[in-house]
């Protein structure tokens, strides 16, 4: 075999491979055109503190705001209108989720509750005509976190799980006393669906046994039912109507709700929402003055990603959308 065969034979398959070769990179530059990059999904920012369940307040005007941990056990606000405002740091040394609460109609005061860095529970109030106040302590120790609700003068009550897992309340005038009971997890005050306060104090427990008990004021404890190992979540509409949310337990994770009728006793059963959260969920229902604006049920808790995600329903209907918050 001649030296000029073989260079000819090396030359053509030099020259297939980088034929070759170019046309391969024409394609993968054709496939990186057509596919695009992948699409980067919404990440809420700052981050939240795992398994911290988020808090939920606003007023009858529509407004509401957002309230959380973040990883930097910091309380962050994410304020809503027509639309996401820009994440606020309020401070502070978290050691819990928030528990939020807001108090009136136009210039509505908004208190925001936290197991501080003493294991005693702290506040800041926000006053549209002072905007924010300083950090105050509330006093009690507790492990976990705080929730609020309202009735009669309209201060906030102030409802925890102490150090011995019994449920504590501290009074509209300050005061801390024993209600009862022995909870793993912590407890879930009933809302105003609308910046007001309730004819009388609701509060939801989880028992060892994952079942969803209600105290309500002087009646003692009532068994509700269900299955869950979080604290549950709920609010009051205008209407009287009780809406009660739970995180499903083992390998489920989905928001679950429960419904109560105004002036009922009974509740409807429980029913699969979906989705998956990673924390206790907390809810609220937006109501606006426009004539075209329907009742709104919003509800918010940590997803399988650790941000923190929003369902929303139309009161009355049976559709559910999810979105993260960013």
């Amino acid at each position: 075999m001649s030296a000029w065969f073989v260079r000819t034979v090396l030359r053509d398959r030099l020259r297939r491979r980088q034929w070759f070769g170019a046309l391969l990179a024409v394609a993968l530059a054709l496939g990186f055109l057509a596919l695009g990059p992948a699409p980067s999904a919404l990440a809420t920012t700052p981050k939240p503190a795992p398994q911290s369940a988020p808090a939920v307040s606003g007023s009858r005007y529509g407004a509401f705001d957002v309230f959380y941990r973040s990883v930097g056990d910091r309380l962050m606000q994410r304020s809503y209108t027509e639309g996401w405002e820009p994440a606020q740091d309020l401070g502070g040394v978290l050691r819990s989720g928030p528990g939020a609460i807001t108090i009136g109609g136009e210039f509505a005061i908004t208190s925001v509750f936290a197991r501080g860095a003493d294991d005693g529970v702290w506040y800041r109030e926000y006053d549209p005509d002072s905007s924010w106040g300083r950090w105050l302590r509330a006093g009690g120790r507790t492990f976990g976190a705080p929730t609020v609700s309202c009735a009669g003068s309209g201060r906030p009550i102030v409802y925890v799980r102490g150090t011995d897992n019994a449920l504590w309340r501290r009074s509209e005038a300050g005061r801390w006393s024993r209600v009862g009971g022995s909870f793993p997890s912590d407890p879930a005050a009933v809302s105003d669906g609308g910046g007001g306060c309730l004819s009388h104090e609701d509060v939801f427990v989880t028992s060892a046994r994952g079942q969803v008990w209600e105290w309500s004021g002087g009646t003692g404890f009532r068994l509700v039912g269900g299955l869950t190992h979080l604290a549950p979540g709920a609010v009051q509409d205008l209407d009287g109507r009780t809406d009660l949310y739970v995180q499903g337990v083992g390998a489920d994770r989905a928001l679950w709700v429960n419904t109560r009728a105004p002036g009922s006793s009974k509740w409807s059963g429980w029913s699969r929402v979906g989705g998956i959260i990673t924390s206790a969920p907390t809810t609220m229902i937006i109501r606006r003055a426009e004539t075209d604006w329907r009742p709104t049920r919003i509800v918010y808790a940590l997803g399988a990603d650790g941000d923190l995600w929003e369902a929303r329903n139309f009161v009355g209907t049976t559709r559910w959308t999810w979105r993260e918050v960013p």
